[in-house]
């Protein structure tokens, strides 16, 4: 079996990193004032920072939806793979909450295990790295869970 990496876009990996990593990134929406973006996809680290340092908006997140879970699930989830899904902390965002709903609606099961990082940018982004890096190891799940 094929174990596949899932994060949030608070994990802050490069895109370069994450493709060589195979790491799915579902991306948060960022908001300044009544305009929001998808972190990574419609909105560049540049170009957030930019609008962080000389806007006057100080921007908002939000969590992906379910819907972007499922879909992600799905699309990486055939009957050969297993989804390991790290997440930014449950205490600063529901992001975990709508991967999890996400995994009970996609009856997923086992092969399916959530991770509450407990933890957000680099932080999370290093346990992430950590567990593609074992993966493309061959570490089963279970293992690369553990890291």
């Amino acid at each position: 079996m094929t174990v596949r990496i899932v994060t949030d876009s608070g994990a802050d990996i490069p895109k370069q990193l994450a493709n060589d990593l195979g790491i799915v990134v579902v991306p948060l929406t960022v908001t300044f004032g009544d305009e929001s973006y998808k972190d990574g996809v419609e909105l560049s680290s540049d170009d957030f920072y930019e609008r962080l340092i000389h806007g006057e908006i100080m921007p908002t997140t939000s969590q992906p939806s379910v819907g972007d879970f499922v879909e992600t699930y799905k699309k990486i989830q055939p009957p050969s793979n297993q989804i390991l899904s790290i997440h930014v902390s449950s205490k600063l965002s529901g992001t975990l909450n709508s991967a999890t709903q996400a995994g009970v609606q996609e009856n997923l099961g086992e092969s399916i295990q959530l991770i509450d990082s407990m933890n957000a940018s680099m932080g999370l982004g290093f346990s992430v790295i950590a567990a593609a890096e074992a993966v493309k190891e061959g570490a089963s799940l279970d293992e690369a869970a553990s890291v």
